[in-house]
């Protein structure tokens, strides 16, 4: 599920763990999640990391200014759509990030707008297998005319050593 509670369950070796940071400095907001395998990842996993993966490259290269909205997040939804896993992708693909944590524009299937040049946005697709576990891969990037500029420069590894 995107939004797990927490549980009494102890976290054991081979369990995926997604992890959603936020940050606040001088009145502005950034977001990132990664997701880890702890101590090893089976051939599902990194099946569906990779998927996400792939799917956040995607989302990342339609990012441009002028792009609509719904086309970036059907950049990156196509591919997990393509691999059949789209019932497995329940959210939108991000989110602008600015004064607030979450605010336009909104990317998903359903939205409409246009992303600006300098725009800071969020663009976080996941994969979420129910009664096993999911992935989700979260960058916050400023929009751009050559690129996107990531703001979250930390691994994306799977395992983490």
């Amino acid at each position: 599920m995107p939004h797990h509670v927490p549980s009494g369950r102890a976290i054991e070796h081979g369990d995926l763990v997604t992890m959603d940071f936020g940050a606040l400095q001088g009145g502005y907001h950034a977001d990132m999640t990664r997701t880890i395998a702890v101590g090893a990842a089976g051939a599902w996993e990194r099946e569906i990391y990779e998927l996400v993966a792939a799917a956040q490259a995607a989302g990342l290269a339609a990012a441009r200014p002028d792009a609509v909205t719904k086309e970036v997040d059907a950049a990156a939804r196509g591919v997990i759509e393509a691999a059949g896993r789209g019932d497995e992708f329940p959210h939108g693909l991000g989110h602008g990030v600015g004064l607030e944590i979450h605010e336009a524009p909104l990317m998903g299937y359903d939205k409409t707008g246009k992303l600006t040049d300098r725009v800071p946005i969020t663009v976080e697709p996941g994969v979420y297998v129910a009664g096993r576990g999911g992935v989700r891969i979260e960058d916050t990037l400023v929009v751009r005319a050559d690129g996107p500029e990531l703001l979250t420069k930390t691994t994306k590894d799977l395992l983490v050593s």
